[in-house]
């Protein structure tokens, strides 16, 4: 994480703005805490007609069964017989004259009409509430349907909010692991040239150690060959002189021991000449034979150490044409592969065996390309053929390091 935010601080940095921004409007954008509103409050009074449901009906008739009977109208009285009015008496002062029956009559009436009219007030009185009160409960009815749509048309507008906003966080989310991805995968691609650069590096180490290690092995051993061959010259010059030595030795006894012998013997004088003539003939022969084993043994000493020396020269001449093969060939086998064209036909991994002269400067010998071992597909084969001919003049040295690639032998591996 730490990388990715190092190459691509911007984005990472869009990325954290945009997460922020989506949960400020998370947490914003929701009431969390909803408040009841009054039904009937000015800001959701609704103008709306609501007919009269069965449930309403039910309501209404509890209401009117609720409420308290109206009293009853008073019975009415009988009517007094009509007698006829006096005329008046003139007085000079007017007094009070007492009620009448005709009077009480009419009072008795208008009190009837004043409670039948009372207990008709106090019916519409009744029923007007009831009527108000089912009104009062259409409306209510009326304003929870609407603030039902109301809160449905909302939670359908929040519903789209946050499927607006889990679509965007789920658009950010898969830039971001886009983003995520691409780094990696940047970063796995450095990592892994990283790797091959360091796997090329320690394979060229190794191979320089394992060329240090044979050219000290070399010189190793042609030290140690060198030695052989003075401790062998000295081991024979050693031999020789004592192999003198001892003759020198032998002599002087030989020739002291015959002056003894002739003073001893004078009268045996022939006898003993006759038998010192056998014995030198036989020391002689002898001697003769210890030369000839020395001779055989120096010569067995000289052509082994020959054959060291040989085996020797042969050594660094190998080494030496291989070290030239491997700067050269690699160099050839790019050049060729430059003009080569892979047969449809060829399978993966096929090569083949050719041999080829060259004449100085790398010209290839006309009708000098013959193919050794094929690759058991004829395209494939005349394909390198081709291809060398086309690559002439191939990279080669100068000098005596030519002589190897006058007329050799070359493997094409595409």
């Amino acid at each position: 994480m730490w990388q990715i935010l190092k190459r691509y601080p911007r984005a990472y940095l869009w990325s954290v703005l945009l997460h922020l921004a989506l949960l400020v409007l998370m947490f914003t954008g929701v009431d969390w805490l909803m408040r009841n509103q009054e039904v009937g409050a000015f800001e959701n009074m609704i103008q709306a007609r609501m007919n009269a449901t069965p449930d309403i009906e039910r309501r209404i008739e509890a209401l009117r069964a609720s409420a308290p009977p109206p009293k009853p109208a008073p019975e009415p009285q009988p009517r007094a017989e009509t007698l006829p009015e006096p005329p008046p008496k003139e007085s000079p002062e007017p007094e009070k004259a007492a009620p009448t029956p005709e009077q009480l009559a009419a009072e008795r009436r208008a009190a009837e009409k004043r409670a039948a009219a009372e207990q008709a007030r106090a019916e519409a009185e009744r029923q007007a509430a009831l009527e108000r009160q089912a009104a009062e409960e259409r409306q209510r009815q009326a304003a929870q349907e609407a603030e039902r749509q109301a809160e449905a048309k909302r939670q359908a507008e929040r519903q789209a909010e946050l499927e607006a906003k889990r679509a965007a966080d789920l658009a950010a989310q898969r830039a971001e692991q886009e983003a995520r991805r691409k780094a990696e995968d940047e970063i796995r691609r450095k990592v892994a040239a990283e790797a091959k650069r360091r796997a090329a590096e320690e394979a060229q180490r190794r191979a320089e150690q394992e060329e240090r290690r044979r050219q000290a092995a070399e010189a190793k051993r042609q030290a140690e060959a060198e030695r052989e061959l003075r401790e062998a010259e000295e081991r024979a010059r050693r031999e020789a002189a004592q192999a003198e030595a001892e003759a020198k030795r032998q002599a002087q006894l030989e020739a002291e021991r015959r002056a003894a012998e002739q003073a001893r013997r004078q009268a045996e004088l022939d006898e003993q000449r006759r038998q010192e003539q056998e014995r030198q003939a036989q020391e002689r022969r002898e001697a003769e034979a210890r030369e000839r084993e020395l001779q055989a043994a120096l010569e067995a000493e000289t052509a082994r150490e020959q054959r060291a020396l040989d085996t020797v020269q042969r050594q660094r001449m190998a080494a030496t044409r291989a070290q030239l093969a491997s700067k050269w060939v690699p160099a050839i086998q790019s050049r060729i592969r430059q003009f080569w064209l892979r047969p449809p036909s060829s399978a993966v991994g096929s090569e083949a065996v050719v041999n080829l002269r060259l004449e100085p400067g790398g010209q290839v010998v006309p009708d000098s390309v013959h193919v050794i071992e094929g690759s058991g597909n004829a395209a494939f084969d005349q394909s390198v053929v081709v291809a060398i001919y086309k690559a002439s003049p191939l990279p080669v040295p100068d000098g005596a390091e030519f002589e190897m690639f006058k007329d050799f032998n070359f493997v094409f591996k595409p």
